[in-house]
């Protein structure tokens, strides 16, 4: 599965389909330079559930990558997060120039929803729902909307409670539009406790990677280690866990368990982990 989606995705990506410049390198550096591919392979899992075929969903998950990526891209910029690394190597701004990078997180963008608008082995209603689907999930409602949370966020009047919709939308949203693309392609069995799993892995998500990264404590930003500590997030997340391995029952043995197991907060609670 995730052979056959780097192929892909290398091959959406070849500079042979674009104009000399900037935007073809710069694109290629980032999408192309790691990560785990969890939201794709989610996106994948999803679709596959009931025996569907794997090729339509490529395109689909090649989409959604690029656009986790330009939203990484626009993240690490200084008027943003101001991160300097990103996947083991200098953010885009930084092996670039910070226009570039942001050019280059627009183009990425706008050529996800190219190739979804004329992704292979759909139907038009089914390409027609994912780009309805994602627009929805990344828009003001979703990733950008959390985004804006995130930047007006003030330690001393926050709540557990906007801390949670910050997530849900700044993290958790892509999270749940993988697996609703997964339906829309595979149309498997089970899509109400499908979209309910969605929802727990972005929360889990975003809780791992608040332990993962107590700086953000520190600096004032959107965390739950402010509500409790570790020790509470901790147990909030092997909650979860519980909850989404219970869900999961009806597709034990599928690539979709599989997945799931990379989130166990028992085995990640002692090693730094490396959140795609």
């Amino acid at each position: 599965m995730i052979d056959s989606f780097e192929v892909m995705l290398d091959k959406v990506l070849d500079s042979s389909r674009f104009p000399t410049g900037t935007l073809r390198e710069a694109g290629r550096y980032a999408v192309l330079g790691g990560g785990k591919r969890v939201r794709p392979q989610l996106l994948m899992s999803v679709s596959t559930l009931s025996g569907a075929p794997l090729e339509p969903a490529l395109i689909p998950a090649c989409a959604i990558e690029m656009i986790h990526t330009y939203s990484l891209i626009h993240d690490d910029l200084p008027c943003m997060d101001d991160d300097d690394v990103r996947r083991g190597k200098p953010s885009l701004h930084k092996a670039f120039s910070e226009a570039e990078a942001l050019l280059t997180g627009n183009f990425l963008l706008t050529y996800a929803f190219e190739l979804l608008s004329a992704a292979p082995s759909l139907s038009a209603q089914q390409r027609l729902e994912l780009i309805q689907t994602i627009s929805y999930r990344i828009g003001a409602w979703g990733m950008l909307g959390g985004q804006e949370l995130d930047l007006r966020w003030e330690p001393l009047h926050a709540t557990e409670e906007l801390l949670r919709d910050v997530h849900r939308r700044k993290t958790g949203a892509l999270i749940q539009a993988c697996v609703e693309c997964g339906l829309i392609i595979g149309q498997p069995k089970g899509a109400l406790q499908l979209k309910k799993l969605g929802v727990l892995l972005g929360d889990l998500f975003q809780i791992l990677d608040d332990l993962q990264d107590p700086d953000d404590l520190i600096q004032g930003r959107p965390t739950l280690l402010a509500f409790g500590g570790a020790e509470k997030a901790q147990k909030t997340a092997e909650n979860l866990y519980r909850q989404i391995k219970a869900l999961s029952k009806p597709w034990a043995g599928s690539s979709l368990e599989k997945l799931i197991s990379y989130w166990n907060p028992a085995l990640k609670k002692n090693r730094k982990i490396d959140m795609p």
